[in-house]
């Protein structure tokens, strides 16, 4: 193989040493559970689900707020049940007027 192709080839799989890395940083998963190529999907496709919305949370939320937090303490309070007072309440706001904007209830939040 030609220098040149050898050189495309390290490229890409640099790209995908970088992407992954991402995913283990940012979306937590540091092992994936299974090895089929649908349990590799439907486990990357449950993270980043479940990073969009909490991104889209904290998004709604800091308009709303006083206090500063970085989004990887938002995260790390928010399940650990830490969020200031001031997040709650904005997060409480920002799905209450999502709800109010699609049309939906939303019983016993909070």
């Amino acid at each position: 193989a030609s220098a040149e192709t050898i050189a495309d080839m390290y490229q890409q799989r640099w790209t995908v040493e970088v992407f992954f890395r991402w995913v283990k940083q940012y979306l937590n998963v540091p092992t994936l559970f299974g090895t089929t190529e649908n349990a590799v999907y439907n486990q990357l496709f449950a993270a980043f689900i479940a990073y969009v919305l909490l991104r889209w949370l904290y998004d709604q939320t800091k308009k709303q707020t006083n206090v500063s937090l970085s989004f990887i303490s938002f995260v790390r309070r928010f399940f650990s049940g830490q969020l200031p007072l001031d997040w709650k309440s904005g997060m409480a706001a920002a799905l209450f007027e999502y709800a109010q904007i699609y049309g939906r209830r939303m019983y016993n939040f909070g």
